[in-house]
């Protein structure tokens, strides 16, 4: 099993933003179609603008990284045209400033502001079109005053990669017609640009009708693919020529597109191609039908699943396409291919049909004879569309299936709000149960079923039932009164994976003071799966006696944890909350990290002045590449300080946890989920190995494992 660590290094704090223009590292660029300068531009008389030029000049010359950030700022607070001539013959001509990363992105925002001039274009085009740093990216650049080495911080080539998007949506968004033409060659020509070039495009599509021109045949699978995903109805032509290549690649990619365009032409460039012996034709030509929702779709997603060259590509097709004789022909693949990847393929297909055949098919004694394909089996029952699922389920509960299909039954309760009197009655009755992993099993279904109270059980005298109980309120909206009943548990618990478990409660950070800051800052250090919740209740709190944990926990090189400390200093009473926070977006490359900053700043209404925030929201809201961060500005810009609305529906996650051999951990074994909104809450496996854990925000989640802990010791009844 994989670990992950949360080491915390020292907050290196580099100042980017200041009072005064020096200090300002850009605001957004002119609009798509706009030809004159942003309004409000104030131009520095001569005398100023050639003084600062020259300072400027020197400091971007130098040998120290920081003194190249604050020239490249001075350049572009004096934003005359020698001011951006200087920026991008340095750029141009010194390979110290190309392999600087954090200069390339303060450089790319200062160049945004002037994207209606050719010359910044040409700096701009040069940042999309960088390679990635060597290994001087990652050497010293310069010396610390004690004397210690100054190395770069956070991934190089991460870094490299936002300068590029942030330039390249720069372009996009100047709606200039060379600019344009200049990222959509750099699409086309592949290079480490392609991406950044990919997804700027992607925002702000090209308004010109002749803009993609007729010939596709030398357009590469990505812009091709490009084209069918922008919805552009003038990319036809481009695509008609691309699918009449001898490239393989590009006549797939150029098929799919248009089915994706809706071209209903396109299904009979299909019905050749999937004559043909290549694999990838024949896969595209099953896409073009499925898309298009063409009558050869059941035909030919059976003809990829029943040919062994094609069966995985015809899996993911039967995910979407149903019928008797596909249904038949994949629940053979599951019940008896040598394959085992191949055949949880299967199964999964088969749970993703509302065909009644499929959901029995899952119930074969092929599949629930195999410890491992039982529980993918049951896993896929929880959430069939089957009309015969649930009975299904309920048939497994008294078998020696009945743990799995007990954790199936909570699933698709949960889910599908389907409930069954027999069914409850039979998983209820594992809560009286004298195998101790069964009674804690009851429990978790009774809580997360709402026949039973969390509180009832916290106090248990068995640490597994303390934890599914724990585990099972998160099905609902916690209320004030289990919030304190769990912290308060919190404070006396001795069992170490309840305890994690248990800092749950910590998701409202506490505002209270339930658990002592002493505690919160052991925690937050621990590496263990409610470290990151402790670094939010820490960051909530933070005063002077706390603020240098706080940049500490700011400065970690775990994404994660570095999120929730700006989640919490967002609401903290710091005087400097805003300036951290702007420092922490400046150089940041991952997206969760900047999103949880940008929503920090936008709660802190007490700071809307302060230029560190409103400089930061407007970078954010324009040129940042995630899309949840510029939205999440923008709101803030407008006067929203809240958080988005909570989502009416929510997810169950039922996870699985083996030894590298295969088999059950054997005890108990410490994780978080980090959720789509961010929010990283603790988990607990069971000495089988499986987590359910209900609450979730529809959107993708992603799995962190803790380092092991000892196992727990029982209390004797």
């Amino acid at each position: 099993m994989s670990l992950r660590g949360a080491r915390l290094a020292l907050f290196a704090v580099a100042t980017t933003f200041a009072i005064g223009a020096e200090a300002q590292p850009g605001r957004p660029a002119t609009r798509p179609g706009a030809t004159t300068s942003a309004p409000g531009r104030t131009e520095p008389t001569n005398l100023r603008a050639r003084v600062g030029a020259e300072h400027a000049a020197r400091l971007v010359r130098s040998s120290d990284p920081d003194e190249r950030i604050r020239g490249i700022q001075r350049a572009t607070s004096i934003g005359t045209p020698e001011a951006i001539a200087l920026l991008v013959e340095s750029l141009e001509r010194s390979p110290q400033l190309k392999s600087d990363t954090r200069a390339l992105v303060v450089m790319a925002r200062g160049l945004a502001r002037f994207a209606d001039q050719e010359r910044a274009r040409a700096g701009l085009l040069a940042i999309v079109g960088a390679g990635n740093p060597g290994l001087v990216g990652r050497l010293p650049m310069s010396r610390a005053p004690n004397g210690a080495d100054a190395l770069e911080e956070g991934d190089p080539i991460a870094r490299a990669e936002l300068a590029r998007e942030i330039a390249a949506i720069a372009l996009a968004r100047s709606g200039v017609d060379r600019a344009l033409e200049a990222l959509y060659g750099a699409a086309r020509g592949g290079g480490s640009g392609q991406g950044a070039a990919l997804r700027a495009l992607a925002l702000y599509p090209p308004r010109d009708p002749g803009f993609y021109g007729t010939a596709g045949g030398g357009a590469p699978p990505a812009v091709l693919r490009l084209l069918g995903q922008l919805g552009d109805l003038r990319a036809l032509d481009v695509l008609h020529a691309a699918a009449r290549s001898n490239d393989v690649n590009v006549r797939a990619a150029a098929l799919v597109s248009l089915a994706e365009l809706g071209d209903t032409r396109t299904s009979l460039l299909a019905r050749t191609a999937i004559a043909e012996s290549d694999i990838r034709l024949r896969a595209a030509s099953g896409e073009v039908f499925i898309l298009l929702a063409a009558p050869e779709r059941f035909k030919a997603t059976a003809a990829i699943v029943a040919d062994d060259a094609t069966t995985p590509i015809g899996l993911k097709m039967a995910e979407r396409v149903f019928d008797p004789e596909i249904t038949k022909l994949v629940a053979a693949r599951a019940w008896e291919h040598p394959d085992r990847a191949l055949r949880v393929a299967a199964v999964r297909a088969l749970g993703r049909s509302p065909e009644p055949a499929a959901a029995k098919a899952l119930v074969a004694p092929q599949l629930l004879g195999d410890p491992e394909l039982a529980y993918y089996a049951l896993h896929a029952l929880a959430r069939s569309p089957a009309p015969n699922a649930g009975e299904l389920v309920g048939g497994l509960l008294a078998t020696p299936q009945v743990t799995l299909a007990a954790r199936a039954y909570v699933v698709r309760a949960l889910m599908r709000g389907e409930r069954r009197s027999a069914s409850d009655d039979a998983v209820f009755r594992l809560a009286r149960s004298r195998v101790p992993a069964e009674r804690a099993l009851g429990v978790f279904a009774r809580v997360a079923l709402d026949d039973a109270a969390a509180t009832d059980f916290i106090d248990d005298a068995d640490a597994r039932v303390r934890r599914a109980a724990v585990m099972a309120s998160t099905a609902r909206r916690p209320s004030p009164a289990l919030t304190r009943a769990l912290l308060a548990r919190l404070a006396k618990e001795e069992d170490a994976v309840t305890r994690q478990v248990l800092a749950l409660a910590l998701g409202g950070g506490d505002p209270d003071g339930a658990v002592k800051t002493s505690f919160l800052a052991l925690r937050a250090e621990s590496a263990g799966g409610d470290a990151p919740l402790a670094a939010f209740a820490l960051a909530r709190r933070a005063d002077e006696s706390t603020s240098r944990k706080v940049g500490q926990l700011l400065g970690s090189k775990d994404p994660v944890l570095r999120a929730h400390a700006a989640r919490g200093l967002g609401l903290s009473g710091l005087p400097d909350a805003a300036g951290r926070l702007a420092e922490l977006y400046a150089y940041e490359t991952d997206a969760d990290v900047r999103r949880a900053a940008v929503a920090a700043l936008a709660a802190r209404t007490a700071d809307a002045s302060a230029p560190a925030r409103k400089v930061t929201l407007e970078l954010a809201a324009e040129l940042d590449p995630d899309g949840p961060v510029r939205q999440t500005a923008r709101r803030a810009l407008a006067g929203a300080t809240t958080a988005f609305a909570e989502p009416a529906v929510h997810e169950v996650a039922w996870l699985r946890l083996t030894r590298d051999d295969g088999g059950a951990p054997g005890d108990a074994f410490v994780g978080s989920v980090v959720r789509s909104d961010g929010l990283a809450v603790p988990i607990a496996f069971d000495e089988e190995g499986f987590a359910v854990v209900p609450g979730l925000p529809p959107g993708e989640a992603r799995l962190v494992l803790a380092p092991r802990l000892p196992a727990y010791i029982e209390t004797k009844r």
